[in-house]
């Protein structure tokens, strides 16, 4: 197996670290899968064995790199898996925002290494420096790569386009600190609520006039513990009780560069949050819905 790519825009480079960096903020480890035209950052739910991908982001590596180059495990498969820790690369990263250059290649130092060799311009003269960092990775053996694909979902009854991600963290980090679970309720006239109940006190956030992107009602209610909103039809509603600090992680991406952030629900299962770049970047988030 061979691995070497080399990155020179500022642009990407700046935009890569972000998102480095917000991968280490959801979890302490993850897969880097590389392919022919894609790298990919894969986080399986608490990293406990095969479990369905908590966190799925590809980058479009024809985007990011001027030079690219794999050789997998065989012809006929030419992937190659690796476990990292985030935070590991995640620091290495920091000084790639005022970088001339980024050389990333697989090593074998005593053991498997990812080898950033980052190429600095001197603060007093014009000449250079290269700083190189060795991260250890574990090689993800074949027989284990069905245990990080994409998840396959079912049809989401509502998608909805999420307001400012930093208004939303900072709106998600005052209700997390009253209640560990947050209600996301979406309708198909663009309101999304965001809601919370404790022992002695319910809030209730909402936002207007979102895009819906899709909706594919009409919401079955006849089990559901929602309340009735004045004026409201709830066939036109749905909702789903999520986890609010895996919630609020995932806005920690507002720090990546994008266009627009939607929010998928499956009513009562599942949250799907993709933020989409114009580098074509595909950062999604799935967070399973509390059932009692």
């Amino acid at each position: 197996m061979k691995f070497r790519a080399i990155m020179i825009d500022t642009g990407p480079m700046r935009e890569f670290t972000n998102i480095v960096s917000t991968i280490s903020k959801l979890s302490k480890e993850c897969i880097l899968r590389l392919s022919l035209d894609k790298m990919y950052f894969i986080v399986s739910e608490d990293n406990s064995g095969p479990a369905p991908p908590m966190l799925w982001c590809e980058i479009p590596q024809a985007m990011f790199f001027s030079e690219y180059q794999i050789v997998g495990v065989d012809e006929e498969y030419k992937d190659i898996y690796l476990g990292i820790v985030s935070a590991n690369l995640s620091r290495s990263l920091v000084t790639l925002k005022s970088a001339k250059c980024l050389k990333m290649k697989l090593t074998k130092k005593q053991i498997p290494c990812l080898t950033l060799e980052i190429e600095m311009l001197s603060s007093t003269s014009q000449e250079t420096r290269q700083v190189t960092h060795d991260i250890p990775v574990i090689v993800i053996p074949r027989k284990l790569w069905s245990e990080f694909q994409e998840p396959r979902i079912p049809q989401p009854d509502i998608s909805i386009e999420l307001p400012a991600l930093k208004q939303l963290r900072t709106t998600i980090d005052r209700m997390k600190a009253m209640s560990p679970e947050v209600i996301l309720r979406a309708s198909a006239e663009g309101r999304l609520t965001l809601q919370i109940k404790t022992g002695v006190a319910k809030v209730s956030t909402r936002f207007k006039d979102l895009r819906v992107d899709a909706f594919e009602g009409p919401i079955d209610h006849s089990d559901s513990e929602t309340e009735t909103q004045t004026n409201e039809d709830m066939s036109r509603v749905c909702f789903c009780r999520v986890d609010a600090k895996k919630f609020s992680m995932f806005l920690s991406a507002d720090q990546i560069s994008h266009n627009r952030t939607i929010c998928s629900i499956v009513h009562k299962k599942l949250v799907i949050l993709c933020l989409q770049t114009e580098e074509n970047v595909k950062f999604q988030c799935f967070i399973s819905g509390i059932v009692y």
